[in-house]
Protein backbone atom coordinates (compact mmCIF):
# COMPACT_ATOMS: atom_id res chain seq x y z
CA UNK A 1 0.00 0.00 0.00
CA UNK A 2 1.16 3.39 -1.03
CA UNK A 3 1.01 6.26 1.74
CA UNK A 4 1.12 9.90 1.85
CA UNK A 5 -0.52 9.55 -1.44
CA UNK A 6 -2.43 12.93 -1.15
CA UNK A 7 0.30 14.38 -0.02
CA UNK A 8 2.39 13.73 -3.00
CA UNK A 9 -0.37 16.33 -5.05
CA UNK A 10 1.86 18.87 -3.57
CA UNK A 11 4.95 19.84 -5.17
CA UNK A 12 6.06 23.79 -6.57
CA UNK A 13 4.09 23.37 -10.02
CA UNK A 14 1.05 21.95 -8.92
CA UNK A 15 1.05 24.40 -5.69
CA UNK A 16 2.34 27.67 -8.01
CA UNK A 17 -1.29 26.57 -10.35
CA UNK A 18 -3.08 26.43 -7.90
CA UNK A 19 -2.33 30.04 -6.11
CA UNK A 20 -1.84 31.21 -9.65
CA UNK A 21 -6.00 30.21 -10.32
CA UNK A 22 -7.03 31.27 -6.72
CA UNK A 23 -5.18 34.66 -7.62
CA UNK A 24 -7.21 34.50 -11.18
CA UNK A 25 -10.51 34.37 -9.53
CA UNK A 26 -9.93 37.18 -6.68
CA UNK A 27 -9.10 39.71 -9.82
CA UNK A 28 -12.01 38.82 -12.00
CA UNK A 29 -14.05 39.73 -8.51
CA UNK A 30 -15.32 36.10 -8.36
CA UNK A 31 -15.65 34.15 -5.10
CA UNK A 32 -13.26 31.47 -4.52
CA UNK A 33 -15.66 29.46 -2.33
CA UNK A 34 -18.19 29.37 -4.80
CA UNK A 35 -15.71 28.47 -7.51
CA UNK A 36 -14.93 25.47 -5.16
CA UNK A 37 -18.70 24.58 -5.11
CA UNK A 38 -18.41 25.01 -8.88
CA UNK A 39 -15.37 22.14 -8.90
CA UNK A 40 -17.67 20.36 -6.61
CA UNK A 41 -20.52 19.85 -8.76
CA UNK A 42 -19.08 19.40 -12.19
CA UNK A 43 -17.73 16.24 -10.46
CA UNK A 44 -20.66 14.44 -9.22
CA UNK A 45 -22.59 15.37 -11.92
CA UNK A 46 -19.70 13.53 -14.04
CA UNK A 47 -19.97 10.76 -11.00
CA UNK A 48 -23.61 10.64 -11.91
CA UNK A 49 -23.14 10.25 -15.58
CA UNK A 50 -20.29 8.07 -15.90
CA UNK A 51 -21.17 6.19 -12.88
CA UNK A 52 -25.11 6.35 -11.86
CA UNK A 53 -25.52 3.50 -10.04
CA UNK A 54 -23.34 4.72 -7.03
CA UNK A 55 -23.52 8.36 -7.83
CA UNK A 56 -26.43 11.34 -7.69
CA UNK A 57 -26.23 14.81 -9.71
CA UNK A 58 -27.12 16.75 -6.47
CA UNK A 59 -28.34 19.55 -8.39
CA UNK A 60 -31.29 17.27 -9.38
CA UNK A 61 -32.56 16.07 -6.11
CA UNK A 62 -36.34 16.53 -6.27
CA UNK A 63 -38.05 14.99 -3.20
CA UNK A 64 -37.31 14.63 0.62
CA UNK A 65 -36.44 10.80 -0.06
CA UNK A 66 -33.59 12.12 -2.64
CA UNK A 67 -32.71 14.77 -0.67
CA UNK A 68 -32.50 12.15 2.33
CA UNK A 69 -30.61 9.38 0.42
CA UNK A 70 -28.44 12.06 -0.59
CA UNK A 71 -27.55 13.05 2.86
CA UNK A 72 -27.00 9.81 4.21
CA UNK A 73 -24.37 8.71 1.76
CA UNK A 74 -22.33 11.51 2.21
CA UNK A 75 -22.55 10.73 6.03
CA UNK A 76 -21.24 7.66 5.25
CA UNK A 77 -18.30 8.99 2.83
CA UNK A 78 -18.09 11.85 5.90
CA UNK A 79 -17.98 9.17 8.66
CA UNK A 80 -14.70 6.78 6.16
CA UNK A 81 -13.02 10.28 5.86
CA UNK A 82 -13.21 11.00 9.56
CA UNK A 83 -11.65 7.18 10.20
CA UNK A 84 -8.23 8.30 7.59
CA UNK A 85 -8.09 11.79 9.37
CA UNK A 86 -7.47 10.09 12.60
CA UNK A 87 -5.52 7.40 11.53
CA UNK A 88 -3.21 10.18 9.69
CA UNK A 89 -2.70 12.09 12.82
CA UNK A 90 -0.69 9.20 13.59
CA UNK A 91 2.46 9.73 10.91
CA UNK A 92 1.28 7.90 7.64
CA UNK A 93 4.63 7.35 6.76
CA UNK A 94 5.14 5.34 9.46
CA UNK A 95 2.82 2.99 7.69
CA UNK A 96 -1.04 2.36 8.72
CA UNK A 97 -0.57 -0.07 11.43
CA UNK A 98 2.22 2.39 13.32
CA UNK A 99 -0.07 4.97 12.33
CA UNK A 100 -3.17 3.66 14.62
CA UNK A 101 -1.59 4.09 17.85
CA UNK A 102 -2.92 7.02 17.72
CA UNK A 103 -6.29 5.82 18.42
CA UNK A 104 -5.41 2.04 19.75
CA UNK A 105 -4.51 2.67 23.49
CA UNK A 106 -3.54 -1.20 23.56
CA UNK A 107 -0.45 -0.36 20.96
CA UNK A 108 3.21 0.29 22.49
CA UNK A 109 3.79 3.52 20.66
CA UNK A 110 0.22 4.71 21.56
CA UNK A 111 1.69 7.86 24.07
CA UNK A 112 4.44 9.19 21.85
CA UNK A 113 1.51 8.92 18.91
CA UNK A 114 -1.24 10.88 21.17
CA UNK A 115 1.89 13.11 22.24
CA UNK A 116 3.46 14.07 19.67
CA UNK A 117 3.47 17.75 18.57
CA UNK A 118 2.17 19.16 15.21
CA UNK A 119 5.37 21.05 14.40
CA UNK A 120 7.49 18.06 14.88
CA UNK A 121 5.29 15.85 12.30
CA UNK A 122 7.53 15.85 8.64
CA UNK A 123 5.88 18.02 6.03
CA UNK A 124 4.53 15.27 4.17
CA UNK A 125 2.12 14.29 7.49
CA UNK A 126 1.29 17.14 7.94
CA UNK A 127 -0.21 17.75 4.31
CA UNK A 128 -1.97 14.01 4.42
CA UNK A 129 -3.80 15.33 7.45
CA UNK A 130 -4.87 18.65 5.76
CA UNK A 131 -6.00 16.48 2.42
CA UNK A 132 -7.99 13.88 4.59
CA UNK A 133 -9.74 17.57 6.27
CA UNK A 134 -10.59 18.14 2.44
CA UNK A 135 -11.85 15.03 1.70
CA UNK A 136 -14.65 15.76 4.68
CA UNK A 137 -15.04 19.17 2.99
CA UNK A 138 -16.02 17.36 -0.70
CA UNK A 139 -18.83 15.67 1.18
CA UNK A 140 -20.28 18.38 3.21
CA UNK A 141 -20.25 20.71 0.08
CA UNK A 142 -21.83 17.58 -1.33
CA UNK A 143 -24.58 18.16 1.09
CA UNK A 144 -24.94 21.64 0.59
CA UNK A 145 -25.19 21.32 -3.18
CA UNK A 146 -27.95 18.72 -2.55
CA UNK A 147 -29.82 21.25 -0.61
CA UNK A 148 -29.58 23.98 -2.92
CA UNK A 149 -26.91 25.94 -1.04
CA UNK A 150 -23.81 28.08 -2.68
CA UNK A 151 -21.54 29.48 -1.42
CA UNK A 152 -23.21 33.12 -0.32
CA UNK A 153 -25.91 31.10 1.11
CA UNK A 154 -22.59 28.73 3.28
CA UNK A 155 -21.46 32.67 4.21
CA UNK A 156 -24.75 34.66 4.99
CA UNK A 157 -26.24 31.47 7.02
CA UNK A 158 -22.88 30.62 8.86
CA UNK A 159 -22.64 34.73 10.08
CA UNK A 160 -26.33 34.27 11.41
CA UNK A 161 -25.70 31.46 13.10
CA UNK A 162 -22.41 31.98 14.63
CA UNK A 163 -23.81 35.41 15.57
CA UNK A 164 -26.90 33.93 17.82
CA UNK A 165 -24.12 30.94 19.28
CA UNK A 166 -22.59 34.03 20.79
CA UNK A 167 -25.66 35.44 21.97
CA UNK A 168 -26.03 32.49 23.69
CA UNK A 169 -22.65 32.15 25.40
CA UNK A 170 -22.81 35.54 26.46
CA UNK A 171 -26.22 35.02 28.26
CA UNK A 172 -24.83 31.99 29.65
CA UNK A 173 -26.97 29.48 27.31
Amino acid sequence: MEFNSCAKLVNEEAYNEAVDLYNRILEKGENPTQKMFDLQLSLQQELASKLPKYNTDPSQLQTMGEILDHLQRQDDSIADETRELYLSLGEMSRGDKEASAIFKPWKARHDEARNKRWDDLQDSDKLEILFEMIDQIHFVMNKMIGLKMDAKDMFVLYYLKQKENMRRYNSGY
